[in-house]
């Protein structure tokens, strides 16, 4: 990947100038955007520490979604890049972690039996921190937090956000329908929606990969 050098932390009105001149296509901004992230990048994979993945390879896979956050970002909602980057990038952070446990456990296989019409709001129980839990305990909830992650993955970048932000996945703060529509530009309403429709296509997604 690109090889990205940081510089020093944007101050709110820099932040959106520069997002701006990204979005108009503004390559350069784009990867200002970037590098003055990247150490909360660094700061979050520390979060990481002891799970078999080296701080360097967090930080590029954090980098990741740390870029897919800026090309996705929307600096006329009023809140700042990083709140909405935050989840993205522990997103691809947790994706590295959890494929190093899977091989660790050498766990290959995803037929393992999970209860896909369990509680709607406990779905992302599987994702919870594992700091304390043993090797032995890691690799018995390996294959149900790989399927939660897959299954995930899969819905679609709005409705994604919406369950990441509302639950506090990945050690993000929770948020209020309110206060997610108005980082959205729309209404609470549309934001339980959205919702619903997520928690529905997130139980189709685990049928699917039991079946």
């Amino acid at each position: 990947m690109t090889k990205f050098h940081t510089t020093k932390i944007l101050s709110a009105q820099e932040e959106i100038e520069y997002a701006k001149l990204a979005a108009a296509g503004d390559m350069a901004a784009r990867e200002k955007l970037i590098v003055s992230n990247i150490p909360f990048v660094r700061s979050l994979a520390k979060s990481f520490r002891g799970y078999g993945v080296g701080t360097e390879d967090l930080v590029a896979e954090g980098i990741l979604g740390l870029v897919e956050a800026v090309d996705r970002f929307d600096y006329s909602r009023g809140f700042k890049l990083i709140t909405y980057a935050k989840s993205w990038i522990w997103l691809f952070m947790q994706k590295a972690v959890d494929q190093r446990r899977r091989k660790k456990c050498r766990l290959v296989s995803l037929d393992a039996p999970l209860d896909p019409d369990g509680d709607e709001e406990s779905f992302g129980s599987g994702l919870a921190d594992t700091e304390n839990l043993s090797v032995e305990e890691v690799c018995e909830n390996n294959i149900a937090t790989e399927r939660l992650l897959k299954a995930l993955f899969s819905l679609k970048a709005n409705e994604r956000e919406v369950l990441i932000l509302h639950h506090g996945l990945f050690n993000e703060e929770e948020h209020s329908f309110e206060a997610i529509g108005a980082m959205k530009g729309r209404t609470r309403s549309r934001m339980q929606q959205i919702e619903k429709n997520a928690v529905e296509h997130l139980r189709e997604n685990l049928e699917r990969f039991v079946g």
